[in-house]
C-alpha cells in the first residue's frame, strides 16, 4: 500500500522524467552555446530549469512529512501537475534530437546553413525557451511551498528557542547571581546565524542519517568540519533547532556555545562552561539553588574550570538526555585558550555517559582534528555536493529576495546565478562578497559581463579587491576601524567606534571631533563588505535603579562581517599582496587601543565636574575605555613610550582622570560589576599606588613614590596606606600574584604581614620577609590558607601550614 504521507508515484515519476529530458537538452545545445547569443541565452533557461528539476528532487528526497501536511503533499502535486503537458513537450523536442546523428547532423548544418537546421530554427530555440521558463516557475512553486512550511517551522523553533532562554534569564536566579556568574548570552549568536539561514539550507545534514544516528544512539558524538565561509554556524544553528525537537519534557536538556572571534568574553574555557552550566541548571526545577552555593562559595569571582566542569557534569547526570552543541571551536584563539578548551571537550567526552550527545563545529586544523580523535563516522566534512546545492538554493533566493539585486539585475538572473554558483566552490562567504560587488556594478550589460568574467578565484582575492577598492583617502580611517572590530575586548556600539576613529594619536593626542563621522553609513560605506552592523546592545551605565532605566539606550554594534575578514588581515599572506598597507598584528593593534582608551580617559571634559549619565551619552567610548585600556595594555605586551606616558597621567590625577576611571570601572575592588557608580565620592576610593600595585604596573608605583617623596610624603606611609578590598598595596600585589612589585614594596618599608593565597614564589617572598602566616582579613577570605584552600592552591597551602599557618576557621 502506497504511503499517504509522500508525493504519489506518478509524480515522482514524471520529475524524473522531466531531470532526466533536460539532462539531455542541456547537453547536447552546451556543444553549440558559442556559435549563437540566441543558442547560448535557451542553454542558460534550461540549465536553471535542470537546476530547478535537481533541487526539487532533492527536498522531496530529504523531506519526512509529517501527519497534519497531507494538504502541503496536495499543493506540491498540483503544481507539478500543472507542468505534466509542458515536460511532455520537452520530451518530444528531446526525442527529435536523439533521432540525429551527430557527424550527419554536423554536415547538415555545414550545407545547409545553421538557421534551416531544426534544433537552431529561431522558432525551436523560442519555444524552448518558453517552456523552459514556465515549467521552471511551476516548479520554483512547489519549492517555494514546501521551504516556506519549512521556513515558517524553522522561525517557530526559533521562537521555542527564545522562550527558553527568556525564561533562563527571568528564573529564581538573583540578580546578583547573574552578576557574579556572567554566563555568556549564547542566543545573540545563535540569532545572528539563523538570520543568515535561507529555506532549505542545511536540510541535507539534519534530515540526513548522520544527525539522525547522533540524536538516538547514546554517548554520541559528530564533528562538522569545513573551511572558513562555508556555512557551518548556519548548520549548527539549524541543528541546534533540531535538538530543541528533542525537547518533549522536563527530562531533556539542551544547551549551545558559540566561540566567537571578535568577543573575547566567548573565546575560553570558562566562558564555555559557564554558558552551558547556566542553560542546563536554568532547565532544572532546583538549578538556581545550584547556583547560590556556587556563589557562597566562590564569592570574589566565578569558579575556576575544574569547579565548573564538575557541576556541569553533575547537571547532565539529573536529565535523562542531554543535547550540547559548541559552534566554531578554531575561534578560540591558538595557544592556552584553545588548549583549555580541547582539554575540557576530551574530559566531557570522558565522562562516557549514555544520555549525553555533543557536537562541535570547526575548521579542519591539526590540533583540533588530533585532540577531538573523531571517528570516520563522526566526522562530517563540509564539502559536497549537498553543500553546493544549498549554495545554489541561497543564489537563487537572495536574487529573488533582496530588493536591490532583484530590480538592478532581474533580467540577467539566470546568468548570475550560473556563474556565481560554478565558481562559489562550496564557500557561502565568496558568494555573499560577490552580491555586494554586483551591487555597486554599474547597470548595463557590458559592465556586468566585465564583473562576471573577472569573479576573484578565491576569498584572499575577494579581500584584496574590497580593500584596494576602499578610497585612497579614507585608508587610515578604514584601518582604524577594522583593527577596533578585529582587536576589541566585546563588540563595539557604533558611537564607540565613531569616537574611537576620532582620537587623534599624534603628538598631543587627543579627541578629534572634527573627525567624528555621522553614523552606521559612514562606517559601512568606507568598508563596504568588511563589516556590518548586528543587533541591539543594552548596557546600564548606572549603580542605581532609576539611573540604570533613564540611562539605558539601545544602540546598533558593529562587527567585522566574518571571522575569514579577520584571518586574513593578520595572516602572512596580506603582506605579500597589493593591500599590505590593512595588514595586522595582534600586539601593535592591542598597543593602538590601549593608547586610544587612555587618550580618551585624559579628556578634561570628561573629568571635570560631576560624572553623570549625560555626559556619559557625550563621551560614549568612555565606559569601554576604563574597563578594557588595561585588558589591551596586558595583550600590547610592550609598553610604547606614548602608551606609557598617557598612563603615568592617568595614575598622577588622582582626584581627576584617576578618580573618573575608577567610578566608570573599578577593576580592583568590583570587577564583576560593569555599572558605572555616578555617585561615588573620590574619598572612597584607594589610593593609585593601590591599583597599580594590583594591577602590577611597577614603573607607575616608582612614579608615585617619586612624586609622593618629593611633595614632603614618607614613602613608608604611602605603601602601608590603608584602603581597597585588600586592605593595603602589598596585599592586593600579593593577591594579584606580581612578585617584583612585592620586593619593591618591602624594599620601600612595606609591613611583610600581607597574605597571599594563591602565588607560590609571592607567598615565599612574603614569609622571608617575616609575615605572619596567619594574619587575618585577608581579601575576604579571612586569612591567605582559607584564600589558598578555597582557591585550590595544593602548593600554597602546604607552604603556608610549614610555616605555622592554623588550619581551622
Amino acid at each position: 500500500m502506497a504511503d499517504p504521507l509522500s508525493i504519489a508515484a506518478g509524480i515522482a515519476g514524471l520529475l524524473s522524467l522531466g531531470l532526466q529530458t533536460t539532462d539531455t537538452l542541456v547537453k547536447f545545445y552546451t556543444s553549440y552555446r558559442g556559435r549563437d547569443d540566441h543558442i547560448a541565452r535557451t542553454t542558460q533557461r534550461l540549465e536553471a530549469l535542470q537546476g530547478a528539476f535537481q533541487a526539487l528532487r532533492t527536498a522531496l528526497q530529504q523531506r519526512k512529512f509529517q501527519p497534519g501536511e497531507k494538504t502541503l503533499i496536495r499543493q506540491i502535486e498540483s503544481s507539478l501537475q500543472s507542468c505534466a503537458e509542458l515536460i511532455q513537450e520537452l520530451e518530444q523536442e528531446c526525442a527529435n534530437l536523439t533521432g540525429i546523428s551527430c557527424d550527419s547532423f554536423k554536415q547538415t548544418v555545414k550545407v545547409a546553413g545553421r538557421r534551416v537546421a531544426y534544433p537552431f530554427r529561431e522558432s525551436t530555440l523560442k519555444k524552448l525557451e518558453e517552456d523552459a521558463g514556465e515549467t521552471r516557475d511551476h516548479l520554483l512553486l512547489a519549492l517555494d511551498i514546501l521551504q516556506l512550511r519549512d521556513h515558517k517551522t524553522t522561525q517557530d523553533e526559533l521562537t521555542e528557542i527564545k522562550s527558553l532562554v527568556e525564561l533562563m534569564r527571568t528564573t529564581q536566579i538573583s540578580s546578583a547571581i547573574q552578576d557574579w556568574f556572567k554566563a555568556p548570552d549564547a542566543l545573540i549568536n545563535h540569532n545572528a546565524a539563523s538570520a543568515k539561514w535561507h529555506p532549505g539550507t542545511g536540510m541535507w545534514f539534519v534530515k540526513g542519517p548522520v544527525f539522525h544516528n547522533w540524536i538516538n544512539q547514546a554517548n554520541s558524538f559528530l564533528w562538522l568540519c569545513g573551511f572558513a565561509g562555508c556555512g557551518k554556524s548556519v548548520i549548527c544553528s539549524t541543528a541546534i533547532q533540531h535538538a530543541f525537537r528533542q525537547r518533549r519534557d522536563a527530562h531533556i536538556g539542551v544547551a549551545f556555545f558559540y566561540f566567537t572571534f571578535n568577543d573575547e568574553s566567548k573565546q575560553d574555557e570558562s566562558a564555555m562552561l559557564r554558558a552551558l552550566l547556566w542553560q542546563l541548571a536554568s532547565q532544572l526545577p532546583d538549578g538556581h539553588s545550584r547556583l547560590q552555593r556556587l556563589h557562597d562559595s566562590y564569592k570574589t569571582g566565578p569558579p575556576p574550570a575544574v569547579v565548573l566542569s564538575e557541576q556541569l557534569r553533575e547537571c547532565i547526570q539529573r536529565f535523562h538526555q542531554v543535547y550540547i552543541l559548541i559552534d566554531a571551536l578554531d575561534e578560540s584563539p591558538r595557544g592556552n585558550r584553545r588548549d583549555d578548551v580541547l582539554k575540557s571537550i576530551t574530559t566531557v567526552r570522558g565522562w562516557s555517559m549514555p544520555g549525553l550527545h555533543l557536537l562541535v563545529t570547526s575548521r579542519d586544523e591539526l590540533e583540533i582534528h588530533e585532540s577531538l580523535g573523531a571517528a570516520s563516522d563522526e566526522k562530517v566534512a563540509m564539502k559536497n555536493d549537498s553543500i553546493d546545492q544549498d549554495i545554489a538554493n541561497f543564489i537563487s533566493e537572495t536574487l529573488s529576495s533582496d530588493y536591490k539585486l532583484r530590480t538592478k539585475w532581474q533580467a540577467h538572473r539566470d546568468r548570475i546565478q550560473e556563474a556565481l554558483a560554478k565558481r562559489a566552490q562550496g564557500v557561502f562567504r565568496w558568494v555573499e562578497c560577490q552580491f555586494e560587488a554586483l551591487k555597486r556594478c554599474p547597470r548595463s550589460e557590458h559592465r556586468l559581463e566585465q564583473c562576471l568574467q573577472s569573479l576573484p578565484r578565491t576569498l584572499d582575492e575577494t579581500y584584496e579587491r574590497m580593500l584596494l577598492s576602499i578610497d585612497e583617502g579614507s585608508y587610515e580611517e578604514a584601518r582604524r576601524i577594522l583593527t577596533l572590530l578585529c582587536f576589541s575586548s566585546r563588540p563595539l556600539k557604533v558611537s564607540e567606534v565613531l569616537h574611537g576613529i576620532a582620537v587623534d594619536l599624534g603628538e598631543q593626542a587627543c579627541l578629534d571631533r572634527a573627525r567624528l563621522l555621522q553614523g552606521v553609513d559612514d562606517l559601512l560605506d568606507i568598508c563596504p563588505g568588511l563589516i556590518d552592523s548586528g543587533r541591539e546592545l543594552k548596557e546600564n551605565f548606572d549603580s542605581t535603579t532609576d539611573f540604570a532605566t533613564d540611562s539605558t539606550r539601545p544602540e546598533v554594534t558593529v562587527r567585522i562581517a566574518h571571522f575569514s575578514v579577520q584571518e586574513y588581515l593578520e595572516s602572512d599572506r596580506i603582506r605579500q599582496q597589493k593591500a599590505k598597507f590593512f595588514a595586522m598584528s595582534s600586539i601593535n593593534a592591542h598597543q593602538e587601543i590601549a593608547t586610544i582608551c587612555c587618550t580618551y580617559l585624559l579628556e578634561p571634559q570628561i573629568s571635570n565636574g560631576l560624572l553623570t549619565p549625560a555626559k556619559l551619552a557625550e563621551f560614549p567610548l568612555a565606559h569601554f575605555a576604563a574597563q578594557f585600556w588595561y585588558h589591551h595594555y596586558q595583550f600590547g605586551k610592550e609598553k610604547p613610550a606614548q602608551l606609557s606616558t598617557l598612563i603615568t597621567k592617568i595614575f598622577k590625577q588622582q582626584h581627576n582622570c584617576f578618580a573618573t576611571w575608577v567610578k566608570l570601572y573599578d577593576p580592583v575592588d568590583k570587577p564583576w560589576d560593569l555599572r558605572v557608580n555616578f555617585g561615588r565620592s573620590s574619598n572612597t576610593i584607594a589610593p593609585a599606588l593601590y591599583y597599580a600595585s594590583f594591577l602590577g604596573l611597577d614603573w607607575i608605583i616608582h612614579e608615585i613614590l617619586f612624586a609622593g617623596n618629593a611633595a614632603g610624603r614618607r614613602v613608608e606611609d604611602m605603601v602601608n596606606a590603608q584602603g581597597g578590598r585588600y586592605g593595603n598595596a602589598l596585599q592586593a600585589a600579593s593577591f594579584g600574584g606580581h612578585e617584583q612589585v612585592v620586593k619593591l614594596l618591602l624594599d620601600a618599608g612595606a609591613d611583610a604581614n600581607a597574605q597571599d593565597g594563591g602565588h607560590e614564589q609571592v607567598v615565599k617572598l612574603l614569609l622571608d620577609a617575616g609575615a605572619d602566616a596567619n594574619a587575618q582579613e585577608y581579601g575576604g577570605y579571612g586569612n591567605a590558607l582559607h584564600a589558598a584552600s578555597d582557591r585550590g592552591h595544593e602548593q600554597v597551602v602546604k607552604l603556608l601550614l610549614d610555616a605555622g599557618a592554623v588550619a581551622s576557621r
